[in-house]
């Protein structure tokens, strides 16, 4: 029966909550609006999550933008030429003031996503992509946040007795303040010695397969693998001498300047203090959602996930 009812609604389409693409950024054909009493702000690369529960997101604005709306509640779209994919309301947590501007934290309170019919989400969301590991609402909301293509990046930390180097696409990078931000889950080990030394790395996914980046999301962060085990070679850091796959097209080094605990991930707020371009124009691995994928031209890459 599961069978019939996804060809009958999505074809050949492989069900899963995301697929991968690999782009240069300025392949990215999606954008991400603030709407707000009738402005709008493309925020595409000034946004992103920082906490999958509760369901958060940061937005930073220039000063002058940040003062001429009203912040309290807002709304963001995700878009493509004149076409609404998804659709989030905000409400404001905390004002961050940074150095030329505000970074905004925001909680979701409702979805809405766009793309098929209303029939097709109720299946896909309801019943092909149902799981004990998390509820209808949990789908909606990740199908809406994942209608922009989110880049994934490998961190990287290291002190005397310890290291680990591990993916995550919650981040953003806000170049127009030299700012990164981060939302590590509150379970890792490793966001205690972040937190502790105050340093990060954060390097691209330019040249590498998934499969290699997913391998190190499963190693546990108390135990990692053993760097003279890995399956790719490393470098040092510039200022840190913290591990650099060589799979990096470029990385950035960041000192942790604030951290705010969000829920389940702690938001840790960065001033990037040095930036080496390796290889230029590199590209990155992206998480989209199945929907946004299927009405796009993009091409994915397989992976076990």
């Amino acid at each position: 029966m599961r069978s019939f009812i996804k060809k009958l609604f999505f074809k050949d389409a492989k069900i899963k909550t995301f697929y991968i693409i690999r782009l240069l950024q300025n392949q990215i054909e999606e954008k991400v609006v603030l709407k707000n009493a009738g402005r709008a702000i493309d925020i595409s690369r000034s946004h992103g999550m920082i906490c999958l529960d509760p369901f958060c997101m940061a937005i930073w604005l220039p000063a002058e933008q940040a003062g001429s709306i009203n912040t309290e509640k807002t709304k963001i779209q995700f878009t493509k030429g004149n076409k609404v994919n998804a659709s989030i309301s905000l409400n404001l947590i905390e004002k961050i003031p940074t150095s030329s501007g505000t970074l905004l934290l925001y909680r979701v309170e409702k979805t809405r996503n766009h793309q098929f019919t209303a029939l097709h989400r109720l299946v896909l969301f309801g019943y092909l992509l149902r799981s004990k590991k998390n509820t209808y609402y949990h789908r909606r909301v990740i199908s809406a946040l994942y209608s922009y293509p989110r880049n994934i990046i490998v961190v990287s930390y290291k002190d005397d007795e310890y290291y680990n180097v591990f993916p995550m696409d919650i981040h953003a990078y806000i170049p127009e303040d030299d700012m990164y931000i981060l939302g590590l889950r509150t379970t890792n080990i490793t966001l205690n010695k972040i937190l502790e030394a105050k340093k990060v790395v954060v390097c691209d996914t330019d040249q590498v397969d998934i499969n290699t980046v997913y391998d190190l999301g499963k190693h546990s962060s108390t135990a990692p693998t053993p760097m003279d085990k890995l399956p790719f070679d490393v470098s040092e850091s510039e200022l840190f001498r913290f591990p650099v796959p060589d799979f990096t097209g470029s990385y950035k080094e960041i000192e942790i300047i604030q951290h705010k605990k969000m829920g389940y991930h702690m938001l840790m707020v960065g001033k990037i203090l040095n930036h080496k371009v390796i290889r230029p124009n590199s590209s990155s691995l992206y998480h989209i959602s199945f929907l946004q994928f299927q009405q796009g031209n993009y091409t994915g890459i397989d992976g076990v996930f």
